[in-house]
């Protein structure tokens, strides 16, 4: 996929819930943009407070090393988000980020974020692959909106898909997720589980329901698995190592670290 840096003008921030914001960006690029995947992700370009965003070069993909290089006055903030809504006839896109008070700039900005603030988004391919036989999806609240992308995508284009689809959701707080997931997908989806877990322990949660769920021989044999970093690579080596998937059918997308910045 070539990578395009497209200026972009916020329309709406709605607050779904005390930690969940909907953006919503427009821009004609978006009538000619074609998504690759329904999780798609995107870099988002943040000017420093009280400035407009200002196209500049990208060097090939590597888009870090271009914000970068611009002077430190107005260099943006840089960081990563999946579309939760396309919608090219009206040329927008929503983004549904969950935010953590002001202790990180993606989330700073976006609490302050108003309708008219620029913004440049750097376009990047999805990574889910549709599923030629039963897959399991798993996700935190971070990665929730991807994962509810997927399945209206699968609800639109493969129906059927969904009969052979679990979903593993695991939630720290109700304040960060979009309400009616199990009133909307429980009845079309082959397992729904959602776990509550506190932050540290998140991975040991979903580890055990995994654990509790499956063998290898009723793993479904396809596996995509976003959020927290090491619970991505906790899920991906149960899939290889312990239900025999091969790497290959097991996505791992690691949204965020723990006590680290990701730019």
């Amino acid at each position: 996929m070539s990578h395009t840096l497209l200026p972009a003008t916020l329309t709406a921030n709605q607050q779904l819930k005390p930690k969940l914001h909907r953006l919503t960006f427009s821009s004609p690029a978006f009538s000619r943009h074609r998504l690759t995947g329904p999780d798609e992700y995107f870099g988002l370009i943040m000017p420093k407070k009280g400035q407009e965003f200002t196209p500049f070069e990208i060097d090939g993909v590597n888009i870090r090393s271009a914000v970068s290089a611009l002077p430190e006055e107005k260099r943006p903030e840089l960081r990563w988000y999946t579309v939760r809504n396309f919608r090219p006839a009206e040329q927008e896109i929503d983004v549904d980020v969950v935010t953590h008070g002001d202790s990180g700039p993606g989330s700073r900005w976006i609490r302050r974020a108003r309708p008219g603030d620029t913004v440049g988004i750097f376009t990047c391919p999805a990574l889910w692959v549709p599923p030629t036989d039963s897959q399991l999806l798993v996700a935190d609240a971070s990665a929730l909106p991807a994962l509810r992308h997927i399945l209206a995508y699968q609800r639109a284009n493969a129906p059927q898909a969904l009969s052979r689809t679990d979903v593993v959701a695991v939630v720290t707080s109700t304040d960060e997720v979009e309400g009616r997931f199990v009133a909307e997908w429980s009845r079309s989806l082959r397992n729904l589980t959602v776990v509550s877990a506190e932050e540290t322990g998140e991975t040991r949660v979903v580890l055990g329901t995994l654990h509790g769920a499956y063998d290898v021989h009723s793993a479904p044999r396809s596996v995509w698995v976003s959020g927290e970093g090491e619970l991505a690579k906790a899920v991906r080596r149960l899939a290889v190592t312990g239900w025999g998937i091969s790497p290959a059918n097991v996505v791992w997308v690691p949204y965020w670290f723990r006590g680290k910045a990701r730019p």
